[in-house]
């Protein structure tokens, strides 16, 4: 066993206390003197294997991820892709009211250069004008064929289109939310929250950028015998698409533009019948923020999320400090910004207002104070200003292996379900099942698992993982073998204010064997049985 996995057999339980009351940590006497970019957090370490039978001893599954901090200046992030669309030369021309021209604050000339990239991401506005992107249906499913992804997944909704938006009803006065967020029109088979009624304040089409993408991960940490470590995985870009130009650095270690935090998530089990793992962050419950630490209470932002230090590869992390506000503020003239209210009912014009003045959504050095325009903003609206102040732009990157029975498929099929308000691919050993790439309302995808055993995915001549361990005993006739041993990764790019959402919900014989840590990596060529790896 090597040192990291000894790591992460000792962490663990310590893990779980530290993310539990991470979140009530007092706030900082002073947000902007202090050093709220300072965290340490768990990395990766062991994966779990999933044991028929195991589900019913736990109540939680830890899923291993690694994400990178960004700043929202990063050529690929805060686009605003869908307002360029009929406000291209409102945003580059726009002057808030003390004068902040957003020519100084990321939206210049290079800005402006690259429109074209901002007007290919798929959302209402540019689906409507240019027909980019594809539409996603009532049912949850695509409603064009979707090349990216093989044949067997490539179906196709009636329609009519899925909507998300703001639901017209008000919520117990005590949660301090008035307004709920869901899908208006969702069948019920559909991931993620849904308005009680057909009423609402607003609501926009879900629409999604594909082809973002290579349908087929590389693999680049081969040894001499064939063993590979699962996260030494790229995933890389296939089409320039939706603001991706610099793709090859969202998911790697960059020191010139990120910074690593490795984590570990967790997963309680639903107390539906499913009983599946599900983690899940949004609109309604205080969004997907995974690198703050936010009041349950109050909800206010108290510091970067703590963690663990000796459990980082460099043994310490560091975070850029909040660089946005959960409001939606985009910098030109928009015509709702005076009565714009938040989820709680709370006007947020001022607030918006003083954003913009201190330089708007991409100034990450607020009039050379060395803090973002959104700092300064949330700590000039006190209580209402930390309340939507958050760090948007990161990416993540989640692994585990789970075992396939055909057991498990009876009665009703198991199903990886995902829900997410920024890019999301989703790969089942290497191979592409979830294509949700670019920046859009929250938006819904899932696969079930005996499709993917049915058709002998990932198996295929040619295919990452095709001659590993995952295949053996698997053929195009019978399918994945009972009891054989995959690997699912996903992908997160959280790169647009104001929502940020993101649930997976991943079947319950995901399980983890207690007292049991296994590696991370794929054991060898087929019929290899030695000691899993992982860096």
């Amino acid at each position: 066993m090597n040192r990291n996995k000894r790591k992460m057999a000792l962490i663990v339980p310590m893990m779980m206390f530290c993310a539990a009351c991470s979140e009530v940590d007092p706030a900082p006497d002073d947000p902007v003197s202090g050093s709220p970019e300072k965290t340490t957090c768990p990395t990766d370490g062991a994966r779990h294997l999933a044991k028929e039978g195991s589900s019913a001893e736990i109540s939680s599954l830890n899923l291993d991820v690694v994400i990178r901090d960004f700043q929202q200046n990063h050529s690929d992030f805060e686009n605003f892709s869908e307002e360029t669309v009929e406000h291209l030369d409102d945003i580059y021309s726009y002057e808030s009211t003390t004068g902040a021209a957003m020519k100084a604050f990321g939206f210049g000339e290079d800005w402006y250069a690259a429109s074209v990239y901002h007007s290919s991401c798929g959302n209402m506005y540019s689906f409507e004008k240019n027909g980019t992107g594809i539409q996603i249906g009532v049912d949850g499913l695509p409603m064009q064929k979707n090349p990216a992804l093989p044949e067997y997944l490539q179906q196709v909704s009636a329609g009519p289109v899925l909507e998300y938006g703001e639901c017209f009803q008000v919520v117990n006065v005590q949660s301090g939310i008035k307004f709920l967020r869901g899908y208006i029109n969702a069948l019920g088979n559909v991931n993620g929250d849904k308005c009680s009624d057909e009423k609402n304040n607003w609501a926009k089409p879900v629409v999604y950028t594909p082809g973002m993408v290579n349908p087929y991960l590389l693999f680049k940490n081969t040894s001499n015998d064939g063993t590979i470590d699962m996260y030494d995985v790229a995933v890389q870009k296939l089409n320039e698409r939706c603001d991706n130009k610099n793709f090859d650095q969202w998911f790697v270690d960059d020191p010139t533009v990120n910074k690593r935090v490795n984590m570990v998530l967790e997963l309680p089990k639903s107390t539906d019948e499913s009983n599946d793992f599900v983690y899940n962050f949004n609109s309604n419950n205080g969004g997907f923020f995974p690198l703050d630490s936010v009041n349950p209470v109050n909800h206010e932002w108290v510091s970067a999320k703590s963690c663990i230090e000796f459990i980082q590869p460099t043994g310490s992390c560091e975070v850029f400090e909040p660089q946005s506000l959960s409001i939606f503020c985009p910098p030109y003239d928009y015509q709702y910004a005076r009565t714009q209210e938040d989820l709680s009912g709370q006007n947020t014009y001022k607030l918006c207002a003083d954003w913009l003045n201190a330089g708007g959504p991409r100034a990450v050095n607020s009039n050379g104070t060395g803090h973002s325009a959104a700092l300064q903003a949330a700590i000039a609206n006190g209580k209402l200003g930390l309340q939507h102040l958050r760090n948007y732009g990161f990416t993540m990157m989640g692994y585990m292996s789970f075992q396939y029975k055909a057991s498990n498929q009876l009665p009703e099929p198991e199903e990886l379900k995902f829900v997410s308000s920024g890019d999301l691919w989703v790969f089942v050993d290497g191979v592409l099942v979830i294509d949700l790439g670019g920046t859009h309302m929250p938006a819904p995808g899932s696969v079930k698992i005996q499709t993917l055993a049915q058709n002998n995915h990932g198996c295929h001549i040619g295919e990452p993982l095709a001659q590993h361990s995952n295949c053996e005993g698997a053929s195009d006739v019978t399918g994945w073998a009972d009891g054989s041993l995959h690997h699912l990764h996903f992908f997160v790019a959280n790169r647009q204010t104001e929502i940020s959402d993101f649930s997976m919900s991943l079947p319950s014989s995901f399980a983890v064997d207690p007292g049991e840590i296994a590696g991370s990596g794929e054991s060898g060529k087929k019929g290899d049985d030695d000691e899993n790896c992982v860096n």
